[in-house]
């Protein structure tokens, strides 16, 4: 029998746990006192205190908790809450036995003085007026109060003015000063009064100079010495100068008598100021003689000359100084007559200024009216109106939108200005009413001066679509004038006047008529996006509106045309540059969204914002009020997983159960056992220290539940089912509209989206959006022609605009699956603008084609990069679509007119030999749209996660069974589409749409696992491209569309592929091992997909450093390979072609650390299109600068012809040795096959190659 378990004993422990048994004892029994309380703590408090203290905290404690239950942190929380009220209750009780006694400390005197025996005046009356205050009565009130002295009448008139002056300056203290220590001044005789005479007014004859003119001295600054010597004579001329009135400071009585007989006795004012400074220097110098303290004398003096100083500034200020400069003026003008001296000029007198006859008075500056409030530039324009007859329910639900309010203002701006920027925020209605505005304006009325239809541009397809039809329901009677036209498909009629295109379409429209003379205005919507071909058309319709302006003024019947450019979230700076615009635009802003939106922040982001969605929706649905939930992804595939979770978990579906695997019990408990003590021995020390606390993950489950808790909205009945809803662009149209139907009785509609939901869509509804805050974005490298589609954040921009799709119908809430720091961190602003991250061959040939020799100069919002400008004109050199000289050809004008990019328009243009142009036309419109296939990922099932399980159970098996079933299908429905050609990814594709034109169901794609709505828009495409090439081409007059065609003879598949190579012209690749130098391979390749093929356009640049030295495979930046999807893939390594022409490159994102010694970066993949041998691709490459000659083999003469011998010798035929090599890459290039050529020769040229 085992022994019972007995705890492991400590030493020190048993030791200090007994002696403190025997000390309790001993005190028990009497025979030790009780320690006493210890003297070093911070507060002693008696026994009492200590009880109370403790039942009130008892009390507390209970009155908070109650009987719920709490953890341990939260227990922490109530306690620290306890302690802080008792501290506050504490001081409050001993403020309050502060507050009953009180002591006036108004009387008490500071330390500094103690020991002083005199007291200075000033601090003999500042405690006089403290006794007063206080209430004490005062022995001596003459230090206080003083009596009044009255004048005599003896004195003299000075100084009357010296006392006058003082009282009206209010000098108390400095006149109390000057009768204790000032000495009576001596008696000074009156001089006699000299006899009535002109200049009377004067104490002394003037002195005059030698010409008889009166002298003016100047007055003498203070601290300098007064001369009796005359200076140089000074004349007044009308306005005198202004002498100062400062006298020196240190002089004896006689000469001050000196100086009041002087000339500054005119001015009384500035007199009196100089005695008065006088007195004070005199008052000064008394004190210090009779021992009173200098410092409280100068700092008394000191102080009053402050407070008089700023009572003249205050007070008098500039009034004194203009009284004395007009008496002064005065005594002039007496002076000057008495002498008979007229000045040359007088400044008083007002000049006489002779005024124009033409003059007009300046108006009155005020602030400028509103716009809506200033009158019309255009007085002669006619007003016109529409009369539109709404339902009640729609025109009140119109004038709860913001812009409406705004409609005045609108419209005023845009009949004024032929361009108008409208930035109204999420939810303002700028995208329906807008162009009802137009339209009620009389804009696209037959009768009305401006006939010509309004078009409203959209991003996207589903957005056009759903806006026309809003806004045809809100126009009632006139609902029959809106219409919409996208690429496939349109609803336009002769009564059309309101139309909602896509960018694209308006696009093309430009470039057949750049005047676009058939609209009155241009409504670009959403531009904040910056598409491609937003702005190409901002850039286009800033000409268009000029060219229309000139138009108008040479014949009035043609009409301004009208650009209004909507956003919600628009740089403005970009559409309101002087490249586009001279004259900057007006710019009205629109309030924002008319309900609030509450946005939730995560605590953190997780890297599963699959899953983490899931939990969102399930906590969501079963806490909150009725309302719709839109969810935003980034791709299908992220829709149909989360769709998949969301149905098992509504629906309560679970895997088929099977009977389980049975094994020995034995095995089982040892087998648990080593489970569960594995997993607790594998957690080390420093793991401990990263693992959640118990309290911590409450607290989060807590907050997560309760983050769903909206206020306000309480007591509604939640929705017991989910009614979920895809929303992507590549789901047919029918089942797009599907989001804007009511959802069943009792559900909720879930709809998940991708970023086609971002802008201009109002699914009725929605109050709540989740948002992961990435999107997936073709990211395309103009060095290299790599394009990937990567999954990043968004901008903040679009993301305000994913949180206003929950305000659009009511108050809503957003969930954000990402931490506000995570927002501020790596959100940009705005996302960069299309043009910089696209492709732009397209671009240069709409612009060449419309006679634009120098693309850079075109008026781009945001111009693009000069090197990848030039790099398109390269490559419609090689597509033979513009000359050297940048000129557009002939081909290149009929590639313009074509809904295809250069490559495939090309293609269209030589495929009618050899009778191969249906079939050419069903593998371009095949090749411009994407995604036909479905991914193997799709098509079979996932394994179970798991797999390292020691055991396999029935359910395993079969559904490794299912998997192998569904590969198996998959791969023998390939197999079947490769039977025309087996290398040729185009012939493959080319099979399946002719295939689907014989069986165009949806039953026969998802058997054959293709996209049942990506062949429908082939189908379109087929026939917009047969009508176009029909009407456009004058050599296809004749040509029908075959909606069924037979299957292609094998030298019309030959020429096909061919056709395919001459648009790709400079997308070849060549095998690794016949390069003319093999790359070095650490290790030989055992599948197709790892042999490397070298391309004619390197991937390295010398703006990139190479990456190799990071990478175990040196061929990564150098080498391609192919594609595992492709034809070329199952063939064997002796099999491989020569050369393959491919459609694009594509780099997967890396897996592992991008950087360090263990990167590995991931190899780029070759999207296949056909292989081609050398001697086609050098017949292919004749004419371009690809194509280079070597110097002749073996020369043939020419037999002399009719012509002439002369012409015979200039010309040879010879044998020669074709290089292909891309343009500025240097080196030789690859050898293709010798070939005969005819060569002519051609002065200071040579031989040349014809």
């Amino acid at each position: 029998m085992a022994k019972k378990f007995v705890p492991r004993q400590r030493k020190h422990k048993v030791l200090a746990r007994e002696a403190l048994e025997a000390r309790r004892a001993a005190v028990e029994d009497g025979a030790i006192m009780d320690p006493q309380a210890d003297s070093n703590a911070v507060e002693i408090l008696p026994d009492a205190k200590k009880a109370a203290d403790e039942a009130k905290r008892a009390q507390m404690r209970t009155d908070l908790k109650g009987e719920a239950k709490m953890s341990s942190k939260k227990a922490k929380r109530l306690e620290k809450y306890i302690d802080k009220k008792l501290a506050k209750d504490e001081n409050r009780a001993l403020l309050a036995q502060l507050a009953a006694n009180k002591i006036d400390t108004s009387l008490f005197a500071s330390v500094r003085h103690l020991g002083t025996v005199k007291e200075t005046k000033r601090e003999i009356m500042s405690r006089a007026l403290r006794e007063r205050a206080a209430g004490i009565a005062q022995t001596d009130e003459s230090i206080l109060f003083e009596r009044r002295r009255e004048p005599a009448m003896e004195d003299s008139a000075d100084d009357d003015s010296e006392r006058e002056s003082f009282l009206g300056r209010g000098r108390e203290l400095s006149q109390q000063s000057e009768d204790l220590s000032k000495p009576k001044k001596p008696d000074v005789p009156e001089p006699p009064a000299p006899s009535a005479a002109t200049g009377s007014g004067l104490k002394r004859p003037l002195e005059l100079d030698d010409e008889g003119r009166p002298v003016l001295r100047k007055r003498q600054k203070r601290g300098g010495v007064k001369s009796k010597i005359s200076g140089k004579p000074h004349f007044a001329l009308g306005v005198p100068s202004d002498p100062s009135g400062d006298h020196p400071e240190g002089g004896d009585e006689m000469q001050q008598e000196d100086t009041e007989d002087e000339w500054n006795g005119l001015s009384s004012d500035e007199a009196e100021h100089g005695n008065h400074e006088e007195d004070s220097e005199n008052e000064a110098a008394s004190a210090a003689d009779e021992g009173t303290s200098d410092e409280d004398v100068t700092s008394s003096q000191s102080e009053d000359d402050d407070d008089d100083d700023s009572d003249d500034e205050d007070n008098d200020g500039d009034t004194a100084k203009r009284r004395s400069s007009a008496f002064k003026a005065w005594a002039h003008e007496q002076r000057n007559s008495a002498l008979g001296y007229e000045p040359s000029s007088n400044g008083n007198a007002i000049l006489d200024i002779p005024v124009p006859g033409d003059f007009k008075p300046r108006p009155i500056e005020q602030d400028p009216l509103p716009l809506e409030l200033q009158p019309t530039k255009d007085t002669g324009r006619k007003a016109f109106s529409v009369i539109v007859e709404r339902d009640s329910s729609i025109q009140e639900a119109r004038l709860k939108l913001p812009v409406v309010a705004e409609e005045q203002r609108i419209m005023e701006a845009i009949h004024n200005n032929n361009v108008v920027i409208i930035c109204g925020a999420t939810g303002s209605g700028k995208s329906t009413q807008v162009p009802q505005m137009l339209f009620e304006a009389g804009y696209g009325s037959p009768n009305s001066p401006t006939s010509g239809q309004i078009v409203v541009t959209q991003p996207r397809k589903v957005a056009a679509v759903s806006v026309s039809q809003r806004v045809s329901t809100e126009l009632g009677n006139r609902s029959d004038t809106v219409a919409y036209q996208i690429r496939f498909e349109g609803t336009a009629s002769e009564k059309t006047s309101l139309k909602f295109v896509t960018d694209g379409v308006l696009l093309r429209e430009i470039g057949n008529d750049i005047s676009l003379r058939n609209y009155s205005a241009v409504v670009i919507d959403e531009a904040h996006e910056r598409s491609l071909n937003t702005d190409i058309l901002i850039g286009m319709l800033s000409r268009t509106v000029k060219l229309r302006e000139e138009m108008a003024n040479e014949n009035p019947a043609i009409s301004p045309l009208k650009l209004i450019i909507m956003s919600a979230t628009l740089r403005i700076s970009d559409v309101t540059n002087a490249t586009l615009f001279p004259s900057p635009p007006p710019v009205l802003d629109i309030e924002g969204r008319q309900y609030p939106v509450t946005i939730h922040f995560s605590r953190r982001t997780e890297s599963d914002f699959v899953d983490e969605a899931f939990k969102k929706i399930i906590r969501g649905h079963r806490k909150l009020p009725p309302g719709s939930m839109l969810v935003f992804l980034t791709s299908h595939s992220d829709i149909s997983r989360l769709s998949q979770k969301l149905k098992l978990h509504s629906t309560g579906l679970k895997a088929a159960h099977y009977p389980k695997v049975r094994f020995s019990a034995n095995d089982g408990p040892l087998e648990v056992e080593d489970i569960e003590f594995g997993q607790t021995d594998d957690v080390m020390g420093t793991e401990l220290d990263e693992l959640p606390f118990i309290g911590d993950e409450q607290d989060i489950d807590e907050e997560e539940e309760n983050e769903f808790d909206v206020p306000n909205e309480t007591g509604q009945v939640t929705p017991l089912n989910m009614h979920i809803l895809p929303l992507y662009s590549l789901l047919p149209t029918r089942e797009q509209m599907r989001v804007f139907e009511e959802p069943p009785e009792g559900t909720r509609s879930i709809i998940l989206a991708t970023n086609v939901a971002e802008t201009s869509l109002t699914i009725p509804g929605v109050k709540y959006v989740i948002d992961c805050g990435r999107s997936k974005e073709r990211v395309f490298d103009p060095n290299t022609g790599v394009q990937r589609y990567e999954i990043g954040f968004i901008s903040k921009a679009s993301a305000n605009q994913r949180s206003g799709r929950a305000g659009r119908t009511g108050p809503g809430h957003t969930w954000r699956l990402y931490s506000s720091a995570v927002y501020e961190r790596d959100f940009q602003e705005f996302a960069d603008p299309e043009i910089l991250k696209m492709p732009i061959e397209g671009v240069v040939l709409q612009l060449k084609a419309m006679n634009l020799k120098h693309v850079v100069n075109f008026p781009f919002p945001t111009s693009p990069d000069r090197h990848n400008l030039a790099k398109a004109e390269k490559l419609l050199q090689y597509l033979s679509a513009i000359t050297p000289e940048g000129h557009a050809t002939q081909i290149g004008k009929t590639m313009s007119k074509l809904p295809l990019p250069p490559r495939f328009a090309r293609i269209l243009l030589v495929g009618h030999l050899h009778d191969c142009l249906p079939y050419t036309i069903a593998l371009v419109a095949g090749l411009s749209v994407a995604e036909i296939f479905l991914p193997e990922s799709q098509v079979i099932p996932a394994s179970t996660e798991g797999t390292d399980q020691k055991f396999r159970t029935n359910e395993d098996l079969a559904a490794e069974n299912a998997r192998a079933q569904a590969r198996r299908k998959y791969n023998q429905v390939h197999r079947n589409f490769r039977s025309l050609d087996d290398a040729s990814d185009a012939i493959k594709l080319l099979q399946v749409v002719g295939e689907f034109a014989h069986s165009p169901s949806e039953h026969w794609c998802t058997s054959r696992f293709v996209r049942f709505k990506a062949l429908q828009e082939t189908q379109k495409l087929r026939k917009q491209i047969t009508m176009l090439l029909q009407k456009d081409i004058p050599a296809f007059a004749n040509l029908t569309f075959q909606e069924r065609l037979d299957r292609p003879s094998a030298k019309q598949i030959t020429a096909l592929k061919q056709m395919i190579a001459a648009g790709f012209i400079d997308q070849v690749a060549i095998r690794g091992d016949l390069a003319p130098v093999p790359p070095e391979m650490q290790r030989k390749p055992r599948r197709a997909i790892d042999v490397p093929y070298l391309p004619l356009q390197p991937l390295q640049t010398s703006s990139r450093p190479a990456a190799s030295n990071n990478s175990d495979d040196p061929l990564v930046d150098r080498a391609v390979y192919i594609h595992p999807s492709s034809n070329l893939a199952h063939y064997s390594l002796q099999e491989l072609p020569d050369y393959i022409v491919y459609s694009g490159l594509q780099r997967s994102s890396a897996s592992g650390p991008i950087e360090g010694a263990g990167a590995k970066r991931p190899k780029t993949r070759m999207l296949a299109l056909t292989d081609v041998t050398g001697a086609q691709l050098s017949a292919l490459a004749k004419g371009t600068p690809l194509v280079t000659y070597g110097k002749p083999i073996k020369e043939v003469q020419v037999v002399a012809a009719a012509a002439g011998a002369a012409a015979a010798a200039s010309t040879r035929e010879c044998w020669v040795v074709p290089y292909l090599r891309a343009e500025a890459t240097g080196g030789q290039g690859w050898p293709l096959p010798v070939k005969k050529v005819t060569q002519k020769k051609v002065p200071s040229r040579g031989w040349v190659t014809e």
